[in-house]
């Protein structure tokens, strides 16, 4: 006894093409996730009042991210350069003395002082930011959350965003 199924191939062709569908569906949901995660990132950032010279605010960005063939979505503040680890050091505080010296955060801090505490450009500006720099380099800062309460508000949605994309996907797929 045999049994012959007809079509079998493409029932097969169907279902693999649903399936990436759904893929693609979650990861725009995904996408979707993280740039809500970000958005509520720099509020964050704005609340505490911890964005003042825009920098860190606008390293702010969901990427594409492909690691050994899966592919994901990756949402974070982004530096490089003078500025790289700027944003760890802003979420969890740092301590004293670490990696910069004095010197070298006195130039990062330029911006900041003059914009925050209002003091001009000038001798009395390369002062207060080398004053500010020595006792953050001796004493380190205290941590101010923006990133970690941003993710924990935007979990709790995490499943109702992607669903409605993979959702509104198979409607799609089925109509």
């Amino acid at each position: 006894m045999s049994v012959e199924v007809e079509g079998l191939q493409e029932l097969q062709a169907n279902l693999n093409n649903v399936a990436s569908e759904i893929a693609g569906a979650t990861m725009k949901g995904l996408e979707a996730v993280g740039l809500e995660v970000v958005a509520e990132a720099k509020k964050n950032l704005k609340r505490n009042r911890t964005n003042n010279t825009m920098t860190l605010s606008s390293s702010g960005r969901v990427q594409k991210v492909k690691e050994k063939g899966e592919e994901g979505i990756d949402a974070g503040f982004f530096s490089s350069g003078s500025d790289e680890g700027y944003a760890a050091a802003v979420e969890y505080g740092r301590g004293p003395s670490q990696r910069r010296s004095a010197i070298s955060l006195e130039q990062s801090l330029k911006a900041w002082v003059h914009r925050k505490l209002g003091v001009p450009y000038g001798k009395e500006l390369n002062s207060a930011a080398f004053l500010i720099a020595r006792k953050i380099h001796r004493r380190g800062t205290k941590a101010q959350p923006f990133f970690a309460p941003a993710v924990k508000k935007v979990q709790a949605k995490l499943e109702e965003i992607i669903s409605k994309y993979v959702d509104n996907k198979i409607k799609e797929t089925t109509e």
